[in-house]
Parts: C-alpha cells; sequence; structure tokens
C-alpha cells in the first residue's frame, strides 16, 4: 500500500496538462525613456546579463542592485548606477535574491548565482554596503546552466534552467550553518529556457521559453503542472526570444509581470491577475541613450525620492561605444502612459 501510494503521489506530482490562452491582441504600445544609466560592467562584447534589486529595510536610499557580468563575475550598485563593488566569482549568467534568509540567529539578504563554470549554483551573502561572499556552490546535472530564481511557498526553493530546455527544482535549506540545496525535480521543455520569476501569492512559476513564449506551471513539487501559455511568440510585435522575467507586486495579488521580448526590443507588461498582456513597452533614447537586445532585467516597488513608484532596471545589449550596462526607469514614467 505504501508502494502505491508513493507511486500516486509521483504521478500526481509530475502530472501536468498543457494549454494556451486564447485572448484578443489589444493593448497599449508604449515609449518611455530611462532615468539614468549604470557604470559599464567590468568586461567587453555581451557580458552584462541579469540583474536583482535589494530594497533596504532600513534605509531605501542605501537600496542595492546585483548584476552578471558573465564573464567575470558579481558587481554591486547604488541606486545612482555606481559600481559599489565587483568579485571574479566567474561566469554568473542570472541572479536573484530572497531578501530575508534565516542563517541561525540572524536574516541575510541571500543570492543565487548559475554559474557556467562549472555548471553549478552559487549561493552568496550580499551585505548592505554591497560587499558580497560565497558561501555555498552546488552542483547541477545539467550542461550550460542558464536563469535562476528563488521561490518561496511553503518552503523556499531555487529553479535553475539550461540551454536544452531544463528546468530544474531545488529545495534550500541550511545545515552546519551553510544553506544547502537538494534536488527534487527536473521539468522538460522543448527548447532553450532562460526567464525565471516566482510568485507566491498564485503558487506559479513563470517560465521564458526563448523561441515559444511565457508559461506559467504549479511551483509547488507535489501540485500537478498545470502547464499553461500565457503569452506566446510571432512573427509581429511578440518576436522571439524570450528572456528576462520579473514580477512587480503591489499588494494582494494585483501587480505586473514583465517580460523581455528581446526579438522586438520591447517588453511585455502583463497584468498579474487576469494574464492579459497590458502593454507593450520600448525605452527610447533621453536623458541616457535607448536599450536594445534586453537579457535580464528586475522590477521593484521600492519608494525612494527619485523612484517613488519603484523602478524597472533592463540590462542594454548595445550600449555603445561603452561596454554593456544598465538602465533605470521610474515605474511612474511607464505608469503614465499605460491607459
Amino acid at each position: 500500500m505504501k508502494n502505491l501510494l508513493r507511486i500516486a503521489f509521483v504521478g500526481a506530482a509530475f502530472l501536468g496538462y498543457s494549454q494556451e490562452r486564447v485572448e484578443a491582441r489589444s493593448f497599449d504600445s508604449i515609449d518611455v525613456e530611462a532615468s539614468l544609466e549604470t557604470q559599464a560592467v567590468i568586461s567587453h562584447d555581451d557580458a552584462a546579463d541579469d540583474i536583482c534589486i535589494w530594497e533596504n529595510p532600513q534605509d531605501v536610499e542605501a537600496s542595492l542592485v546585483v548584476a552578471t557580468d558573465k564573464k567575470y563575475g558579481l558587481i554591486s550598485y547604488n541606486l545612482e548606477g555606481k559600481i559599489l563593488h565587483h568579485y571574479p566569482f566567474g561566469k554568473i549568467n542570472n541572479v536573484d535574491i530572497l531578501p530575508e534568509f534565516q542563517m541561525g540567529n540572524n536574516r541575510i539578504p541571500l543570492l543565487c548565482g548559475s554559474n557556467r563554470n562549472e555548471d553549478t549554483i552559487d549561493l552568496f551573502e550580499l551585505q548592505p554596503d554591497g560587499q558580497m561572499k560565497l558561501l555555498s556552490s552546488t552542483p547541477t546535472e545539467v550542461n550550460e546552466v542558464y536563469g535562476i530564481c528563488f521561490y518561496t511557498g511553503d518552503k523556499d526553493y531555487v529553479f535553475v534552467s539550461s540551454k536544452k530546455g531544463e528546468v530544474v527544482q531545488y529545495l534550500l535549506g541550511v545545515n552546519d550553518g551553510i544553506p544547502q540545496l537538494h534536488k527534487l525535480r527536473t521539468l522538460r521543455f522543448s527548447s532553450i529556457v532562460e526567464g525565471l520569476a516566482g510568485d507566491s501569492h498564485y503558487g506559479k512559476l513563470y517560465v521564458a521559453q526563448e523561441r515559444k513564449g511565457l508559461w506559467q506551471i504549479n511551483a509547488a513539487p507535489w501540485k500537478p503542472l498545470q502547464k499553461e501559455m500565457l503569452l506566446k511568440t510571432d512573427r509581429k510585435q511578440l518576436r522571439p526570444d524570450f528572456e528576462g522575467v520579473a514580477v512587480r507586486d503591489d499588494g494582494h495579488g494585483t501587480g505586473t509581470i514583465v517580460v523581455s521580448v528581446q526579438g522586438s526590443n520591447a517588453y511585455a507588461l502583463v497584468d498579474r491577475e487576469t494574464k492579459a498582456l497590458k502593454a507593450l513597452l520600448h525605452i527610447k533614447d533621453g536623458v541616457v541613450d535607448g536599450v536594445q537586445d534586453t537579457d535580464g532585467l528586475d522590477v521593484s516597488t521600492l519608494q525612494s525620492e527619485r523612484f517613488p513608484s519603484g523602478l524597472l532596471i533592463v540590462q542594454d545589449g548595445n550600449n555603445s561605444p561603452d561596454t554593456q550596462n544598465f538602465k533605470f526607469v521610474d515605474w511612474e514614467t511607464i505608469e503614465k502612459r499605460i491607459k
């Protein structure tokens, strides 16, 4: 009987069905300008990739941005885009942050990074001044780790994706004072997956399959996947590739899912509640240059003096004549242009 129950549980956990949302493509196409840009990353050519934002609970003006230089390591910036610290941690492609992770008697900002040197998941402590410390490194069984994100539900998890379309889920815990990961399951998509974002309110993981579109699945490993395509690529305004994904949490399940539509040099703004496409955003030349070929992005509701309604930060794939960097967009300017 126990074996039968175990088989039934495993079967339910991996049982899934796929469906697509049928929606009329009625949405705004809007242009905005970035407010500022960061100093360029360390490496040349295609080096900048992903970012995450940490809101300092003691002083919002001292909040931090952590970015990847995928030929070098990690860089921390302040909200003015100035480099605070940089570390040669290796070829870290994507990064995410868990703002409060219990480590012994302390709660720390914990970073995860997909490190392509040895295809590992690396975990770091972020200090309030932007310094970082490597805490642990976990080998994966995939080739070319790619996207990564935390998910907090009943427990803390890490998801990592690969160029072969794998999405692997790990349980996050602590052993002898060191954060550790335990592999739970591998999910498979038919082609490259990079962007990942968790949504604890709805219990979902959003998955950007580059050539196909944006999926949602159930994040809890014991639930059926209920794999559903929210936004499909096309040959017009939503051209492949879909890259970075982030969730703006406005509370009570409201907010926006932001997706980099790299093939269109644009960003899809998807309503977090209805999953309807609200607008397609372009970042044009202004105080700083416009943005093309975005890989990673992040969005925050922090309320600083310069960004009273929060901000969107995106990687700029073409920052010529300088090396690549990241652009900051005041969320208030976005809201004003959405009807």
